[in-house]
């Protein structure tokens, strides 16, 4: 995995990445991302820039994961053929 320097930012031993990479990485726009931060995604300010830290964002991120939206239905089952209803 290649990251611009540009792109990393590493304070007490932890990595954040803007929040541009990051949101590009997670395949999601940069209006999501933000919304998460609402929502209560960890992030910082380090001048005039979004970071998002590595394994606190993928934490969060894989708290939000659901099951399937719309789990597979039974299929209905046919009556005995010598039932009379």
């Amino acid at each position: 995995m290649t990251i611009e320097d540009d792109d990393v930012l590493v304070l007490h031993g932890k990595r954040y990445l803007k929040q541009r990479r990051w949101a590009r990485d997670k395949k999601i726009s940069m209006r999501s991302a933000a919304r998460h931060r609402d929502l209560g995604l960890p992030w910082l300010v380090w001048g005039k820039d979004i970071y998002i830290p590595e394994i606190e964002g993928d934490a969060y991120i894989a708290s939000r994961i659901k099951g399937r939206r719309n789990a597979p239905r039974r299929r209905r089952q046919a009556a005995p053929a010598g039932v009379n209803v």
